[in-house]
């Protein structure tokens, strides 16, 4: 596991801030009932950037890499915590959600719809493993698959439909290959240290330029942009908006002073995520129960937030040392 002296504090910075942006938009759909804030303004781009982030650490420039031992750092590191967070859950979930049954939330954590986000991301790190160990001396051809399934899962959502591919998307495979292109775009940059390229202010501020003018036409257009379930408007849209919002938030992350309460969220994401529904659910049921109901009046939301944020990182420390166990 990387020690701390090893980690890149900027990309802990990312991390941070997009399971911040994550927990926010499940606040807002429990406590509001709905989503306040459009989704495709921000949600998406918190999702892709993570993508991005985890192909630019899958590999460090210069090293030998072994399919063995990073598809065995992927079992320990995320297949294990998918399964022992979700099972622990799993009661409680079934008695949260009446509608739903033992069994069918069982059926959802062996398909890998317990966690959907957590599921494709595994799959996508396992798919890139192997590519890369397979076209070590063809990088050609490792473009070419990586970034080929996002055109095919977009060709095969708009000709056969959601519904009909839903039930075919065991452990989220179709998510996994829809956000390859962007794993690998992380994992690319890295390589040929283009980062520091599109970091350069002036180049910055015109990509800054551009990302805003398509969220205008974003907003303007009510264009959806939903990566789970799959629902998605303008693939084009989706792509130019995934890949500048992730090099964007990744240059102001690089230039911002150090924040080491939002580093310290970065570095324990993958527990938030395990828990981001499951808090703002009860915080939204607390608030209920304390007479604070959400009336159309936006601010309580913000201190939904601030509870959720806070009360999601007390129990992230609390379940830290039982995750580095299981890790290691």
């Amino acid at each position: 596991m990387m020690k701390t002296t090893d980690r890149i504090a900027w990309v802990d910075t990312v991390r941070g801030l997009c399971i911040m942006a994550i927990l926010f938009f499940h606040t807002e759909k429990y406590y509001a009932g709905e989503e306040i804030i459009p989704y495709a303004l921000y949600v998406d781009n918190a999702i892709i950037t993570f993508f991005f982030v985890s192909g630019y650490l899958f590999h460090r420039p210069g090293e030998a890499f072994s399919a063995r031992h990073k598809l065995l750092s992927v079992g320990r590191k995320m297949v294990i915590p998918y399964f022992l967070f979700t099972l622990a859950i799993a009661l409680p979930k079934a008695w949260a959600h009446a509608d739903t049954t033992l069994t069918e939330t069982l059926t959802a954590i062996l398909t890998g719809h317990a966690s959907w986000f957590v599921a494709a991301l595994i799959v996508t790190e396992v798919c890139f493993a192997v590519l890369l160990k397979a076209c070590s001396r063809r990088q050609w051809l490792l473009r070419l698959l990586c970034v080929l399934p996002y055109p095919l899962i977009a060709v095969a959502y708009d000709t056969v439909g959601g519904d009909t591919l839903a039930p075919l998307n065991l452990w989220c495979w179709q998510n996994a290959m829809l956000m390859m292109a962007f794993f690998f775009a992380g994992y690319a940059c890295r390589q040929s240290h283009l980062l520091r390229r599109l970091h350069r202010r002036s180049v910055v501020l015109a990509e800054a330029a551009l990302l805003i003018a398509l969220k205008v036409l974003i907003y303007e257009n009510n264009l959806f942009l939903t990566i789970q379930p799959v629902h998605v408007s303008s693939w084009l849209y989706l792509l130019a908006d995934g890949l500048l919002g992730a090099v964007c938030l990744t240059a102001l992350c690089r230039v911002i002073p150090r924040l080491p309460f939002i580093e310290w969220t970065g570095r324990h994401s993958l527990i938030y995520y395990f828990i981001c529904g499951g808090v703002p659910f009860t915080v939204t049921l607390l608030f209920a129960k304390a007479g604070f109901p959400y009336d159309g009046f936006y601010p309580p939301v913000i201190l939904a937030f601030i509870i959720v944020y806070l009360s999601a990182t007390l129990i992230t420390w609390i379940l830290n040392p039982f995750m580095k166990k299981i890790t290691k």
